[in-house]
């Protein structure tokens, strides 16, 4: 045998006598895609006390679900839901409640944080710091040409909503006055904003941008690490009675709830603020328009709407169904309670005679309130 081939021969024996060294289970190229399985938790990082720590924080966050939510007598599994539904139907609203406002955007976290931080690329507004675990981003100190001693910066924080695949957007805004030649110290993050006109105008741009924008919708990996526990339940409680577990503060729980009364065809006809009760007439949308009723006027979306409660109430019978006037909640009227508990609102139904519920009456009713919360 010629030297030439032999030499070949030789180190194609090498070759496949070291390939479980190279590729093997214990090789250095091995498959490690089931080494998740033998991984052991580690303490979490300590900081020093004197350091800020809010940069530490976990990036792929589990969500802690309830396990007690009340189901129908006869449970359809839904469909998994589409990651970009059609822009057309992603609606852009600013709520207020007192003198807290908000961005509400009918997407989920995960789509709105890369629509935000393109907001201030494409304003080059420099981005000092941000963190899509916690779902918030800071912009640097910003300076004006028309007053040099003027210094503001922002702080957005992108939360999830109350309804599932939407978001809430918050601003908040902080600023000093830097005299030419001195080194002002600089303030720390107040609770609310320095200045409100500055907060809104900023709040008001982005929602500018993000309703102009709806089509241009992309997700970040990075963000869905933030929080999507949902914030709104229907449970039973203690006593094996159906409420609604509802995760906000009592004020603006309070003003949701009477939002969500209108939108569900439940007309309030008083109220007791102190008492958290509302009292309210579940009524068509024809009968309040015969009454004279100014908030039946249907407004954008009205159609989608309408087709997706038609949807709901299908899944309700004998409660529910596509045609409201043979629904047998027409014309009842209830009491739809309200109190505080640690981690936010029970909403709780009666009737207001007084008399028990017929089967599934009371899951008709807080179900249709469910589906309308915001």
């Amino acid at each position: 045998m010629r030297p030439m081939p032999r030499l070949l021969l030789s180190v194609v024996i090498v070759t496949l006598g070291g390939c479980g060294w190279l590729v093997g289970d214990e090789g250095y190229f091995r498959d490690r895609g089931d080494d998740y399985r033998t991984a052991k938790s580690i303490p979490p990082m300590q900081v020093p006390e004197e350091k800020k720590s809010e940069a530490v924080s976990q990036l792929y966050v589990i969500p802690v679900e309830r396990t007690d939510a009340l189901l129908d007598s006869e449970f359809e599994v839904p469909r998994p839901q589409p990651i970009q539904g059609n822009p057309e139907d992603k609606v852009v609203r600013i709520q207020k409640l007192g003198e807290q406002q908000w961005i509400l955007l009918d997407e989920a976290p995960a789509e709105s944080w890369p629509r935000v931080r393109n907001f201030l690329i494409s304003n080059q507004i420099g981005i000092e710091r941000e963190d899509a675990g916690t779902g918030q981003m800071e912009t640097g100190w910003l300076s004006f040409k028309s007053d040099a001693t003027r210094r503001e910066k922002y702080r957005f924080r992108v939360e999830q909503g109350v309804q599932r695949a939407s978001s809430e957007i918050y601003v908040l805004q902080m600023g000093y006055e830097k005299e030419p030649g001195e080194d002002a110290a600089t303030p720390e993050w107040p609770a609310a904003s320095m200045d409100v006109e500055r907060e809104t105008w900023m709040i008001k741009e982005l929602a500018n941008y993000l309703a102009s924008t709806s089509g241009e919708s992309s997700v970040s990996l990075l963000a869905q690490g933030i929080s999507t526990v949902n914030k709104v339940y229907l449970v039973r409680d203690a006593s094996g009675e159906p409420v609604i577990d509802l995760r906000l503060p009592f004020d603006r729980a309070w003003a949701s709830l009477g939002r969500a009364l209108e939108r569900a065809n439940l007309s309030v006809k008083d109220l007791d603020r102190s008492a958290g009760v509302y009292f309210v007439k579940y009524e068509t949308r024809k009968q309040r328009a015969e009454e004279g009723d100014a908030g039946v006027e249907p407004g954008p979306g009205a159609a989608s709407e309408e087709e997706e409660k038609k949807g709901f109430l299908s899944r309700l019978n004998p409660w529910g169904g596509d045609d409201e006037d043979e629904n047998p909640a027409i014309g009842h009227s209830y009491r739809v309670e309200m109190r505080g508990v640690d981690q936010g609102v029970v909403i709780g139904v009666r009737r207001d005679d007084g008399e028990d519920f017929e089967e599934g009456e009371a899951e008709f009713v807080l179900g249709l309130i469910k589906a309308h919360l915001s």
